[in-house]
């Protein structure tokens, strides 16, 4: 299968200051058929790691099948693979995309990192990677960062269907399961996760003009989902109403608490569900 064209994805519809906004809004609110085509197959093909956009595997038999069509990892980024790097470099731009937003990372981190030391501890920041990437893409999620000891994901329609609420939520109890290393004193390491639905605007970042570029998710709600984040305990997902109401989850689900998170005026109401 050869690999897509930039200008497969090309979208008239433009505006002078964002020229490719519609393009970027049928990509991650709708899904466009010609990214879908290609993500739909390269799903069934072994092995992680992936192309964050296209989803070509990178290793396994599935590896060899993309070098063969000349597609992989790309050199400047290797996030991307060379075809979906080429298009955000043609196709620069951004959209405002209603989607669900995960947060979660490993409760006393800095404590683990002093008492087993640099190499152990990075260890076991990639093991937890390695786990919790593996959640995200099986919920169909949109890995947005790894930084330190956390993940950050979102779920946007084009990618994760209409469903994306309830699937972020999923995600979260997946990773609540996670099996990680005990830590020194022989307690167990938990999550602290948090979910959030609602608009996120979404697009290309470089660092310089030129460099590698990367699709970055900002905004209030996806700053709100790092707070909720934030202000789990070990071993809980907290979940707000705005995203249990879009996923439909009954009243009577998730324990309903009341938050006041940093930096916003009115108090955030939320379900918490904790690790079994």
């Amino acid at each position: 299968m050869p690999g897509y064209a930039a200008g497969e994805l090309q979208n008239v519809n433009a505006s002078s200051d964002n020229p490719n906004r519609e393009l970027w809004y049928t990509i991650f609110a709708i899904g466009h058929p010609a990214l879908k085509k290609f993500q739909n197959f390269h799903r069934r093909l072994p092995a992680p790691p992936r192309c964050r956009l296209c989803f070509a595997p990178f290793r396994g038999i599935g590896g060899v099948l993309m070098r063969l069509q000349k597609k992989g990892p790309n050199s400047r980024n290797p996030n991307f693979c060379n075809a979906c790097d080429a298009f955000m470099r043609q196709y620069p731009g951004s959209a405002e995309v209603e989607m669900s937003i995960l947060f979660a990372d490993i409760r006393s981190s800095t404590a683990l990192a002093e008492h087993i030391g640099a190499t152990a501890f990075g260890n076991a920041m990639n093991n937890f990677y390695r786990q919790a990437i593996a959640v995200i893409n099986e919920r169909d999620g949109f890995i947005i960062g790894l930084a330190g000891d956390g993940v950050a994901a979102v779920f946007p329609p084009g990618f994760s269907g209409a469903q994306h609420s309830n699937k972020a939520v999923a995600a979260a109890r997946d990773l609540l399961a996670l099996r990680l290393p005990d830590a020194p004193d022989g307690s167990k390491v938990r999550l602290g996760v948090g979910v959030h639905t609602g608009p996120v605007y979404i697009g290309t970042a470089a660092a310089s003009p030129g460099g590698p570029q990367d699709v970055a998710a900002l905004g209030d709600n996806v700053s709100t989902t790092s707070r909720l984040s934030s202000a789990a305990a070990a071993g809980e997902a907290i979940v707000s109403e705005a995203a249990c109401n879009c996923a439909g989850i009954a009243a009577d689900e998730g324990e309903p608490r009341e938050l006041t998170l940093k930096g916003k005026e009115a108090p955030v109401r939320v379900r918490v569900w904790a690790a079994s």
